[in-house]
Parts: structure tokens; C-alpha cells; sequence
């Protein structure tokens, strides 16, 4: 519904990442398969600059493994002297060609770079998160204002005759109107549907200290406005959670209207087996925003997860609750009527459409193939049947990169963990090319070095 876009409560976000992904969706039709895209991309371009890294770190290995025996050699001899150990030190790492500051910078610049691309997706998919968790509600949200506002003018208009009918009608929106059909598909009532339910009252404007607010231009009063927010607040609190409305101190402010109280029965009769107008009202609601809910034109759902905007874990709701809602968009984009709104209708639809949104599944792979890819990686680290003691550092970061893996796929979005996931095995796949490329590179290099020992034998036969 592209009319509701002004109105959303969470800015559509326009970051990098955002707008490429937003150009994928558009091409490929899904945001999941937009992300899976992406990440091959980036996986790939990548791939050349991750050969390089391994290639390079592999030197380094080597070379500490054979500069290793002479540099304990010097620490015991000139261990006492700290000066004469750097200058021995280095002369060591000069005739081996070793640069110790080359190479952290370069590890550096590649983890950097590594960790950029992480964080700002991380936080590009976040903020998307966001906005579409909000759009969703909002969705849901001005469609049931839409609703209770069209029952207001029948109530209004004592129409009695289109609540006695209530179980048998049926809502939609269709060209920026919303309307109600009876069983036979007739339509029997129908309003403009708003996405701005403000509006001005008689009623003039007052400073601080109770003076009237003049207009800067006109001079004349400037009217109390009731925001939008407030305008949906006050439908539902005389149809659906009939309350007192408290002022700034707490207490209860009588504004002279009549809600519709339990003892209010449709045809003003009470009959055994009629109903109220709170409870009739109530029912169509819930059923309207239920199949609203069903049939919303966005729906984020793939294979096992209900909302893949929330973590795939059996502790979340695909449904959230008010506080949760809160939690996830941020209390600056809620207004301080947003309570009871939400919750007099979304309890109701997560009791009918709720479920728990995932099992971890995504969790568990994050790990495996993290796992895996670092396994296959590390396996460019030697020659077929040689041993090459890895360093304490590459053997913790084998179990706890999978374990963070692990983590954020389930504390966070299940679109950010299929990156995860699909970059992981991008990367398993790419594994074996990358050996494949770096063994041909250390045979070359071999073969490079042989050529230029027996240049320098031949030289001095001569």
C-alpha cells in the first residue's frame, strides 16, 4: 500500500547497503535472494585478495619456522642484553628477507577491511530490520483505524441493522477506499480510508502560563490540533478498551463522551443471546486484522521462519509483544498512545497467527560451515603429509569465530544470518580453488628459487 509510506514511524533507511540491496530485491523479486546475490558477489570479489592473505601468511609461517631454531639461539646467548638481541634479531630477519612491521600491516589492512564490510552490512540489515518490522505494524495498524473509523460513522448514524448483520460482513481496501460487503458480496458501507486521522478543534492553544496562541501572520488563535495518533487512540478506546483518559498528574479527565460499554447491546435490547456493540465491533476487527495479517502484500516468511526479520530461535515470537516492539524500533519512534493501540489488537492476532519463528537451524549451520571453512582454509597451510605446528591463536580462532558466528545468528535478524551462512559456504566452496591456486604459486616460487640457486652454483664454477 504505497499511500502509507508518509506515514510510517521508522524512516525508510538509504545507507550503501540499503539502496544495493533494495536494487537487487527490485530485480530479483526477493530480499532473501537479493542478499544471497550480494554475498556471492562479495564473496568473489573477495576470493582474490583472500588467496593473497593465505599465500601470504603461509610465507611468514615458513620463514618463522625456519628463523625460529637461530632466534632461540640468539635469546640465550644475548638474552641479557636487550639491545644486542633486537640488532642480532634483525640481522636475522634482513638475511631471510623477514619484515615483521610488512607484515602485521598487511594482516591489518586485511582484517580491516574484513571487519567494515561485517559491521556496516551488520548494521545496514539492522537498520532495515527495523523499518520493516515498523512498516509492517503500521501496515496492520492504519488498516484497523481505517476499519473502527468506518464503524464509528454507522454507530454514529445508529445504523443498528449493520451490526446486527456483523458475523456475516467482511472488509477490504480497494482505490484508497475501505469497504464493508454483506454475504453476498454487496457493499453495505464504505469511507475514504486515511493514512492522517488528525484534525483541528474549536478549541484555542495555550502557553505555559495559559495564554492564548497567536498566529504569527493573521493574529487570530491558533487551534488545538489532535494528532493522528490520538484520533486512532480515542477510536479505540471507545470501541475496543474502553478507558479513562488520565491528565499530566494521573488523574482521570472526564471528556464527556459515551463509549460503548459492555451494557450496550446491539438494537439497545437485552435479549439472551444478543450481543453488545464491544463485543460485535471487537470481533470484526480481530477477524479484519487477521485476514489482513494473511494477506499483506510484503510477507517475510522463508522455508521454516514465520518473520525472517526476527532471529530464527524457538525463543522468539514471529508476533511481538508491545514491550518487545519498543525494544526493536526504539521508544523515539513510538508515540504515548502507541500502547494502548498495539494492544488492542496485535495480542489478539498473535494468539490467532503467532508462532515461535524458528529452531535454531540457522544457528547450527553458521557454526558447522564456519567451521568447515576455517578447516579448509588451514589446510593451505601445509604440504601433503608434512606437519606444520599451527600457532595457539589459528587453534582458538577455529572453535570461537564459529561460536560468534553462532551467536549472532541467534541474537539477531534471520536475513543477516543467512549472510552468515551463505558467505560461510561461499567460502567452503572456495576453499579447495584457493589451495589449488596457492600450491601452484608455491611451486612456482620453488621452482623460481632452484632456478637462482643453480645460477649462483654455475656462477662460481666459472
Amino acid at each position: 500500500m504505497a499511500f502509507l509510506s508518509a506515514m510510517m514511524s521508522v524512516a525508510e533507511p538509504t545507507g550503501v547497503w540499503q539502496t544495493i540491496i533494495k536494487a537487487f530485491e527490485a530485480g530479483v523479486g526477493s530480499y532473501i535472494l537479493a542478499v544471497v546475490l550480494i554475498t556471492l558477489i562479495i564473496r568473489i570479489i573477495w576470493a582474490p585478495l583472500d588467496t593473497i592473505n593465505k599465500k601470504f601468511n603461509k610465507k611468514n609461517s615458513r620463514i618463522q619456522a625456519k628463523m625460529q631454531p637461530e632466534l632461540e639461539k640468539i635469546k640465550a646467548k644475548y638474552g641479557a642484553d636487550k639491545n644486542l638481541l633486537n640488532r642480532k634479531t634483525q640481522e636475522v630477519y634482513k638475511r631471510y628477507n623477514f619484515s615483521m612491521t610488512g607484515s602485521c600491516l598487511f594482516m591489518l589492512l586485511f582484517l580491516g577491511l574484513n571487519l567494515l564490510i561485517f559491521f556496516s552490512l551488520f548494521a545496514g540489515l539492522n537498520s532495515m530490520a527495523d523499518y520493516k518490522i515498523s512498516q509492517e505494524y503500521d501496515y496492520l495498524k492504519y488498516n484497523y483505524a481505517n476499519m473502527l473509523n468506518l464503524t464509528d460513522k454507522q454507530y454514529s448514524q445508529n445504523n443498528t441493522a449493520f451490526f446486527e448483520n456483523y458475523q456475516n460482513l467482511t472488509f477490504e481496501v480497494k482505490d484508497e477506499t475501505i469497504i464493508a460487503k454483506d454475504e453476498n458480496g454487496q457493499v453495505v458501507a464504505q469511507e475514504q480510508y486515511k493514512t492522517d486521522f488528525s484534525y483541528q478543534t474549536d478549541e484555542d492553544l495555550l502557553d505555559e502560563e495559559g495564554n492564548v496562541v497567536l498566529d504569527e501572520q493573521t493574529g487570530q488563535p491558533i487551534k488545538v490540533t489532535v494528532s493522528s495518533d490520538e484520533a486512532i487512540y480515542d477510536l479505540v478506546v471507545k470501541y475496543i478498551s474502553p478507558q479513562q483518559k488520565l491528565d499530566e498528574e494521573g488523574n482521570p479527565v472526564f471528556d464527556g463522551e459515551n463509549p460503548v460499554y459492555q451494557d450496550e447491546y446491539v438494537g439497545n435490547k437485552i435479549v439472551s443471546g444478543e450481543i453488545t456493540y464491544k463485543k460485535a465491533i471487537d470481533e470484526m476487527a480481530s477477524n479484519f486484522i487477521y485476514s489482513t495479517y494473511q494477506n499483506r502484500p510484503e510477507k517475510s516468511s522463508f522455508l521454516w521462519i514465520e518473520n525472517y526479520w526476527i532471529a530464527d530461535s524457538p525463543f522468539k515470537n514471529s508476533i511481538f509483544s508491545y514491550d518487545e516492539f519498543v525494544t526493536e524500533i526504539g521508544s523515539n519512534n513510538v508515540s504515548e498512545y502507541e500502547k494502548t493501540i498495539y494492544n488492542s489488537f496485535i495480542p489478539n492476532l498473535d494468539a490467532r497467527a503467532g508462532r515461535v519463528n524458528g529452531y535454531l537451524i540457522l544457528a547450527v549451520l553458521s557454526i558447522g560451515i564456519s567451521f568447515l571453512s576455517i578447516w579448509l582454509s588451514n589446510m593451505t597451510n601445509k604440504k601433503k603429509g608434512e606437519k606444520v605446528k599451527q600457532p595457539t591463536a589459528t587453534k582458538v580462532m577455529m572453535f570461537v569465530l564459529p561460536i560468534i558466528m553462532g551467536i549472532f545468528a541467534i541474537f539477531y535478524n534471520s536475513v543477516f544470518a543467512i549472510y552468515l551462512v551463505v558467505g560461510q559456504a561461499i567460502n567452503a566452496v572456495l576453499a579447495p580453488i584457493e589451495n589449488l591456486i596457492i600450491k601452484k604459486w608455491d611451486e612456482h616460487d620453488e621452482k623460481k628459487e632452484q632456478e637462482k640457486q643453480n645460477s649462483v652454483v654455475s656462477y662460481r664454477r666459472k
